[in-house]
């Protein structure tokens, strides 16, 4: 595949198509639209991308590629382990900042099985990063031991499995708040944090 990362109107699509996405889903945004705020014309948008969905595709790659390198780099890093947790849960956050519980949902619940399978094969390499500082972090008493890992992953799982759930989905403005809500419960609890 070519690179086109250089090219200015590979990078206006880009960007264009990212920020409608993350603002209105993938149904409600058509390639006029991002064509038009792009200041490209569809011909050159098909040189690029054969359709929106290989245009989602990349911009969810280059965005999670950067997260991943993101990923690694604390994991690898000489930082103590409870700052690695605090580190590698601001990148979850970071995923979900400013994308739309529209575009969650439009991939989900319209089945793009070429988006789903990106996003799940992400998921599982961050799943892999996750478990090994969840462990370190163990080990180190930062995070309780009488939880497994095992049932912490599951919960992690399971936050992707509501994104299906139009009703519960209904009560966040964004998928951010959304995000941060399931964060905080995981490491919180249903009790008070302490002071």
């Amino acid at each position: 595949m070519k690179d086109h990362s250089n090219n200015k109107k590979y990078q206006a699509i880009m960007a264009k198509g990212k920020e409608k996405f993350w603002r209105h889903g993938l149904r409600r945004v058509t390639l006029e639209e991002i064509c038009q705020e792009a200041s490209v014309s569809k011909m050159t948008f098909y040189k690029f991308f054969p359709n929106k969905i290989a245009l989602a595709k990349a911009i969810i790659t280059d965005m999670m590629e950067q997260v991943m390198d993101d990923y690694s780099a604390v994991i690898l890093s000489d930082l103590a382990v409870e700052d690695k947790v605090s580190k590698a849960i601001f990148l979850e956050v970071k995923i979900s900042k400013d994308i739309s519980i529209e575009f969650v949902n439009d991939i989900y619940k319209n089945n793009e099985t070429e988006l789903i399978n990106l996003l799940e094969h992400y998921k599982n390499e961050g799943k892999t990063m996750m478990y090994s500082v969840l462990v370190q972090a163990q080990e180190e008493g930062i995070i309780r031991r009488d939880v497994k890992i095992e049932f912490i992953m599951y919960q992690l799982d399971k936050v992707f499995e509501t994104l299906q759930n139009d009703e519960l989905l209904s009560q966040y403005s964004s998928f951010r708040e959304y995000s941060l809500e399931n964060i905080n419960f995981l490491l919180y609890g249903l009790m008070p944090k302490k002071r």
